[in-house]
């Protein structure tokens, strides 16, 4: 590989000066006029570099600290920026992971009378994988889009937001059925020539409960016909009253209940990527 003589030069009188790495100098040939600051995001990071990160910087106009690479021993990275460059929000999710085979109807029933209402995790009933990966395809756009919004709010600092719904799982996991995911985001913004950069974290959440199986959303049609419907959704004592059935009591046509129990979970994710400070030039608005 030939490198510039005059890159290398200087390069060498980074080193000599502040025992900059000179492989690292040279890394830090300027593809843009702008960069974003990127440390290393672990224990030994300086405070004054910690509050660079994620934000938009020029070569020839840097903050007090100088540029990545010039405090010595500085690890950070200057990660090319440029102002015209496509709109781009990049979601991706981690801590995705099942634990064990996927839960049929049987083994969720068989946990209501056996687990003596110890609640278990989406990931234990092998479902969080497609329930996670079906849950950011239906939401994805509707994210991005706050995200961008957060981020118009305050384009040289910190946004976050809340979010919360119900979805249908149904055909993924029938007695996790109708079931609330949500979470919240936090992120850094950085504006340069009506451009915001972004980058930030996620939480989610999903929050169910598997009730007794025997008032799973009974409907009367005809007298002595029933639909079952929903595993989560317990039959009131109105509706017991229409079927002749007693109120709510331990037992059930002279079965013995179990102990319903929570179905929970919680991943994370990331975001970056860059948009339009005037949304109406953006798709994301």
């Amino acid at each position: 590989m030939l490198i510039d003589q005059n890159l290398y030069r200087k390069a060498f009188q980074a080193y000599l000066r502040k025992g900059t790495p000179i492989e690292w100098s040279i890394k830090q040939a300027r593809p843009s006029t702008y960069y974003v600051w990127r440390t290393r995001e672990d224990e030994k990071v300086r405070p004054s570099h910690a509050a660079n990160d994620g934000k938009i910087f020029a070569w020839d106009n840097p903050p007090p600290t100088g540029n990545p690479g010039d405090d010595f021993g500085c690890r950070c990275a200057a990660e090319p920026f440029f102002p015209d460059a496509a709109e781009h929000i990049t979601i991706t999710l981690s801590d995705v992971l099942d634990s064990g085979p996927a839960w049929d109807w049987r083994d969720f029933v068989d946990h209501y009378y056996q687990g003596r209402g110890r609640g278990v995790t989406v990931r234990e009933t092998g479902h969080l994988v497609n329930i996670a990966s079906r849950y950011i395809d239906t939401v994805q756009r509707s994210l991005q889009n706050n995200i961008a919004e957060r981020a118009r709010e305050n384009p040289d600092g910190t946004f976050s937001d809340d979010f919360i719904n119900s979805y249908n799982m149904t055909d993924l996991a029938f007695s996790i059925g109708d079931t609330t995911i949500g979470g919240s985001f936090s992120g850094r913004a950085s504006m340069v020539s009506g451009v915001i950069a972004i980058s930030g974290e996620f939480a989610f959440y999903l929050q169910d409960e598997f009730t007794d199986p025997l008032d799973i959303g009974v409907e009367v049609i005809d007298p002595g016909e029933t639909v079952y419907g929903n595993l989560l959704q317990p039959l009131d004592d109105l509706g017991r009253g229409q079927l002749g059935l007693p109120p709510t009591g331990p037992q059930r046509f002279g079965i013995q209940t179990g102990e319903p129990y929570a179905i929970t979970d919680h991943w994370s994710g990331r975001f970056t990527g860059q948009v339009y400070a005037d949304p109406q030039r953006s798709e994301y608005r």
